[in-house]
Formats: structure tokens, C-alpha cells, sequence
């Protein structure tokens, strides 16, 4: 199957979601997230603020928080199609940027990627490859790509998001690891 049929796939599967089946399942993965190692022990953390279809983060956000985690969102550069890393103390720093996804407020602190100890990464699709169906653009990828990163890569999904197989491109490279309401999946 395309990546384009996968994504029209995981969008549907996305939509099919009850909405209080989607917010249990929510519910879980914020708890198990901090099962992960990785996660549980970074010093910093990167986290995505979630579109209206992906896992809510802002939970697990206020929980980093309170574990004296530093929170990083990525800041979109829609010309190089690159991201920046900034420090955001909590959800309210962010808003709405390019894609009409939360990004952080100007002004706030630029951290390292070499500094992220852990990212916690979207997508549409997942497979026991590890390999990650996103959106398209490219973003995580060359985040990852960075001979400075060395970050734990983590997905959190639904379940459903799960697809049998995922066609990988030599730029794309496998998460780590994956969360969603039934299950941690490592990859080996």
C-alpha cells in the first residue's frame, strides 16, 4: 500500500474513533508513556502539541513538568523545513503556528537538540518496524538526521494507528519504541 492510501487509511481509522473510547485510550498512554525508561529518566523532553486527531499531550506535559522534566516543542520553518527547539514551561506558551499546530510563543528559549534526552513523536501510522507514517513533510526526519541528535525516539498512537506495513525511504529512520493504550512496543 502508498504511503498516500496509508495515510487516507489512518485518517479514517482516526475518525472512527469514539470519542470516549479516544479519551480512555488518552488516559492510558499518558500513565504508560512514563513506563518507557527512556522517558521516565530525560532531563529533557521533547513533546509535540497534538492536532485535534493525534493522542492530547498536554497531560502528559503537566506531568514532565512536575517531574522537573524541561519541555521542548519544535518551532516550524516552513522555508528550510527544518525545526527549532525552544523550552515551554506549559501549553499556555504556545500558539497556534504553521500547519495550525500549537508551536511555541516567540521569544522563548532555544534549546539544543543534542540536549533531548527523549522525544515523544506523532504521526498518522505505525508499524513493528518502527517505521513511522507521518504527514508528509519531513520535519522528524531531519530533526533525527542531525549528527547532534542522540535522543530516545518514542511514538505515541492509538492502537488503531497501527498499520501491518510501512514503506520506508532511506531518509526515513525507525522510532525506538512506541506507546499506545494497550501496550509499550520496543524495537529490538
Amino acid at each position: 500500500m502508498t504511503k498516500q492510501l496509508l495515510r487516507a487509511e489512518a485518517r479514517r481509522r482516526l475518525r472512527a474513533l469514539d470519542p470516549a473510547v479516544r479519551a480512555a485510550a488518552e488516559a492510558r498512554i499518558a500513565r504508560r508513556v512514563w513506563t518507557v525508561p527512556q522517558v521516565a529518566s530525560a532531563r529533557t523532553l521533547l513533546l509535540f502539541a497534538d492536532l485535534p486527531e493525534e493522542v492530547h499531550t498536554d497531560t502528559i506535559a503537566a506531568a514532565a513538568a512536575r517531574g522537573g522534566i524541561t519541555v521542548v516543542y519544535p518551532l516550524t520553518n516552513v522555508e528550510t523545513r527544518e525545526m527549532t527547539l525552544h523550552r515551554v514551561a506549559s501549553p499556555a506558551d504556545l500558539r497556534t503556528g504553521n500547519y495550525g499546530i500549537r508551536e511555541p510563543a516567540p521569544g522563548l528559549p532555544r534549546v539544543d537538540p543534542a540536549e533531548v534526552d527523549a522525544a515523544l513523536v506523532p504521526g498518522l501510522a505505525w508499524d513493528r518496524a518502527g517505521n513511522r507514517l507521518g504527514r508528509g513533510a519531513g520535519y522528524y526526519d531531519r530533526m533525527f538526521a542531525r549528527p547532534d541528535w542522540r535522543g530516545f525516539r518514542c511514538g505515541i498512537f492509538f492502537a488503531a494507528q497501527e498499520a501491518d506495513a510501512i514503506p520506508a525511504e532511506p531518509w526515513d529512520l525507525p522510532l525506538d519504541a512506541v506507546v499506545t493504550e494497550r501496550e509499550v512496543w520496543v524495537r529490538e
